[in-house]
């Protein structure tokens, strides 16, 4: 009896030790009440006001916080900005080179319809961008340059509504097009999706046009009337490709070949798999001899 007694009490002490110790270390503070899981950031009068717009695309610029380490901003709107640890090379570039020093045509190019800025007493309102140039666009003309360095520097002095800075690898993708301007040209995002994206176009000529989506060719793939395209970078990480005259449908579609070849991967292991499991269990079936 006296020894059960002992037991409970040192386990009543070492237990007590314990929480005390372990709430130095994790306490009520460390969780998160089930109500800001599903809520985690209450939206602004500005954040209001910009989801009033029911257009498919749009990109938001806030410049309460720093728009390229916050990522609230991405948790109610598209946003140029956002956190990411590994964001990719080209675009961090984009950041630190241009769109770090306000470089409004950057800005627009990259769909930037809303503007995120402090009033005189710090609260947040929400300002639209006229000069927005949309989801995509025909351009007047091309401009050649060397490399990617002198790509990134030429977007310093452009007007992107008029001009796309091409990189002189993909010359031979835009040798043979013509500059034929068309006023009446049209091209319109209808459809959007994370990897699908549709869009109509109408031009009495062949058109060059730039969307404002970023260039990866290790698996974004585009069609128009559903016959594969080839496309090229413009503007250092937009993409862009020559639209014959006509109307079409133009649809980008997230391809990546290396998942579709694990998923070829992945389904020929559990075939064997499984071939193996019922193999074995029907040899150890048929080995296995009958008691009498």
């Amino acid at each position: 009896k006296n020894v059960t007694i002992v037991i409970a009490i040192l386990s009543a002490l070492v237990i007590i030790d314990m929480w005390t110790i372990d709430k130095r270390y994790l306490n009520d503070s460390n969780f998160t009440t089930k109500a800001k899981i599903k809520v985690p950031f209450t939206p602004t009068e500005a954040d209001l006001m910009i989801l009033q717009d029911k257009e498919p695309d749009y990109r938001v610029y806030n410049l309460t916080v720093n728009p390229f380490q916050d990522a609230s901003t991405s948790y109610f709107h598209n946003s140029i900005g956002g956190y990411c640890a590994v964001k990719m090379k080209r675009y961090q570039e984009l950041i630190e080179k241009q769109i770090s020093k306000q470089n409004m045509n950057v800005i627009n190019m990259l769909n930037t319809r809303y503007f995120i800025t402090a009033d005189s007493v710090g609260n947040p309102v929400a300002r639209r961008n006229p000069n927005a140039l949309g989801n995509a666009w025909f351009v007047d003309k091309y401009k050649l340059v060397a490399n990617a360095d002198s790509e990134l520097n030429a977007l310093s002095n452009f007007d992107p509504s008029v001009t796309a800075i091409i990189d002189k690898r993909f010359e031979s993708t835009v040798s043979n097009y013509k500059n034929t301007k068309d006023t009446t040209a049209t091209i319109k995002l209808i459809s959007y999706k994370p990897n699908n994206l549709l869009y109509q176009s109408k031009t009495t000529k062949e058109q060059l046009a730039v969307f404002s989506e970023i260039y990866y060719n290790k698996g974004w793939n585009v069609y128009i009337d559903q016959k594969l395209t080839p496309y090229f970078r413009a503007n250092y990480v937009l993409r862009a490709m020559k639209i014959p005259a006509g109307e079409h449908v133009i649809e980008w579609k997230f391809e990546p070949a290396v998942f579709y070849t694990g998923q070829k991967v992945s389904l020929t292991f559990n075939l064997l798999l499984i071939i193996v499991v019922i193999g074995s269990i029907f040899l150890e079936f048929r080995n296995k001899k009958p008691t009498i």
